[in-house]
């Protein structure tokens, strides 16, 4: 019979061989499954950041063409404040570009356009 050939020290070394290949194989899936989850959450708020961003952007840049109409077409008059207009036109200029700046580096890092900063 079959049984005459059976060694019970072969069978529990071979059950101990099974499980720990399951548990090192369950640990790596685990692993693999977080980080892939990890990316999935990463790109989804990259998305809405990026969406964020630009309604930001598109703001800021109405903004400065409204206010560049209303002084241009003389219903706003700053000539009292001669400062203000450049004032904030620079400050807003300044504002996009940055705003870009920051934009460009979140969205294109990944591609290795932009070198990280040290």
């Amino acid at each position: 019979m079959a049984s005459e050939d059976f060694n019970i020290d072969l069978s529990e070394e071979y059950q101990t061989d099974v499980e720990r290949a399951f548990s090192r194989d369950a640990v790596r899936s685990e692993a693999e499954w977080a980080h892939l989850k990890g990316l999935q959450d990463h790109y989804w708020h990259k998305g809405n950041w990026s969406w964020f961003l630009m309604a930001i952007m598109s703001a800021m840049i109405i903004f400065q063409s409204t206010l560049l109409g209303l002084v241009g077409s003389g219903v706003w008059d700053f000539s009292k404040y001669e400062w203000l207009l450049p004032a904030l036109l620079v400050q807003n200029l300044g504002q996009i570009i940055a705003l870009a700046f920051v934009v460009v580096r979140s969205l294109f890092k990944d591609q290795g356009f932009v070198k990280p900063m040290k």
